[in-house]
């Protein structure tokens, strides 16, 4: 996971997806990389996280490492080494993770929320779930480990897609394009 720790991205759902994750794969991590949120009093919300949400969860403690905020060229390195990347936010505008994480030929699970379907095509570029759904988290990753042949397929078509749709002179172009159209509507 990587994106600013905090309840709008999903990560207090992730971690209590775990447990079902890591009943079928033993030796699974999560690593979350990111900055720290804080609460309108003040509080850290991965305080709240490691203090409050992961006590209840047993010994999934061990499996679950919180890394701080890392340099975009060190997150490119933890995208690679990756076997999933997991996004499950529960309100996202077009956010860069999933892009960043696909152009890495990372198969990626990404909320089904928001820009999650304009941006995977479920099981054909990545993977969707509901973020709202904890069993559906789970589900999503555990699919992704049992099928990791299918997965490189996927992840494949991910970073063609992203290569496709979010290559910076294309996107330059077709705003110039746009602005363009406007002004000629104005005149």
């Amino acid at each position: 996971f990587a994106g600013t720790v905090c309840e709008k991205k999903g990560i207090h759902q992730l971690i209590k997806a775990m447990p079902a994750v890591i009943q079928k794969n033993k030796d699974v991590k999560l690593y979350i990389y990111g900055r720290d949120w804080f609460f309108p009093n003040g509080k850290s919300y991965i305080d709240y996280l490691k203090n409050e949400v992961l006590p209840k969860l047993g010994e999934i403690n061990q499996h679950i490492f919180f890394m701080g905020s890392v340099p975009f060229k060190t997150l490119a390195l933890k995208y690679a080494e990756a076997e999933v990347c997991v996004f499950p936010s529960l309100m996202e505008t077009q956010g860069l993770v999933a892009p960043e994480a696909m152009a890495m030929n990372k198969l990626v699970l990404f909320s089904e929320c928001g820009p999650g379907p304009e941006t995977i095509e479920h099981k054909k570029t990545g993977l969707l779930c509901n973020p709202y759904k904890v069993e559906d988290i789970a589900q999503q990753i555990n699919w992704a480990l049992r099928h990791k042949i299918v997965g490189e397929t996927i992840a494949e078509r991910g970073r063609a897609f992203v290569l496709n749709h979010f290559e910076i002179n294309k996107i330059t172009q077709q705003n110039i394009d746009f602005y363009a159209h406007i002004n000629e509507n104005l005149v």
